[in-house]
């Protein structure tokens, strides 16, 4: 059977979700066989919400990379896409404008510019070097790209607690886990984050979810959409 244009990027996206969780599951196992209030359980606290924070991290990353690696290789036009996404190859032009004082030249550039970038294979940003991923940032990239943030919303209070313990244990401090319940709800939530990532790109692909429904809606009118 002949592999879809989706199912190869969807399994990339499974395959690394897939090594990620097992190695959560080995730590977490690892904490599981440690004495309650011992020295190694408070190690193996910190040791497991640090690396939690790290796989959600670098799913987060490594899912919208493919879902830029599947747009670029589509080679989509902005005229093509919606137009959240549309919009990214615009950022140059938009800074390049900024700098503009002529009115003739600021709306010749704009004109020229705007018009030929449409009819052109769009470029997108990656969230490659993008650190400390606070959920208020992962959901600005996921609307970037017209992907549903409402999941990453709901785990806002407890993933701005997860990315700031990490950040704690990265600068040395001595932060303690409070217990196993506590760790457990950061692993949740780091979870239902990744997964609603996971499911919002693949969904994306099958469907087809970055592409205008028409040429004939007109770029401002498909910004209400």
């Amino acid at each position: 059977m002949t592999q879809s244009f989706s199912d190869l990027y969807a399994q990339q996206i499974q395959a690394d979700l897939d090594w990620r969780e097992t190695e959560l599951a080995v730590l977490r196992r690892h904490l599981l066989s440690t004495t309650i209030g011992s020295t190694q359980e408070a190690t193996f606290l910190r040791t497991n919400l640090a690396m939690i924070y790290a796989h959600y991290e670098g799913f987060c990353k490594f899912a919208l990379g493919i879902y830029v690696d599947a747009l670029v290789a589509l080679s989509l036009n902005p005229i093509d896409l919606k137009w959240p996404i549309a919009v990214q190859s615009f950022r140059k032009l938009q800074a390049d404008l900024k700098n503009i004082d002529s009115p003739s030249d600021f709306f010749s550039k704009l004109l020229t510019e705007f018009e030929a970038k449409l009819l052109k294979p769009a470029d997108y940003e990656r969230p490659d070097n993008v650190a400390n991923l606070w959920p208020d940032l992962l959901s600005s990239w996921l609307e970037r790209f017209n992907l549903d943030s409402s999941a990453v919303a709901q785990e806002k209070a407890r993933l701005d607690r997860l990315v700031n313990s990490r950040n704690q244990i990265a600068h040395g401090r001595k932060l303690t886990v409070a217990d196993r319940s506590e760790l457990d709800l950061h692993a949740n939530a780091a979870t239902l984050a990744m997964h609603a990532v996971a499911v919002g790109v693949i969904d994306a692909l099958e469907q087809k979810r970055y592409a205008r429904s028409s040429r004939v809606m007109t770029i401002l009118n498909h910004a209400t959409h």
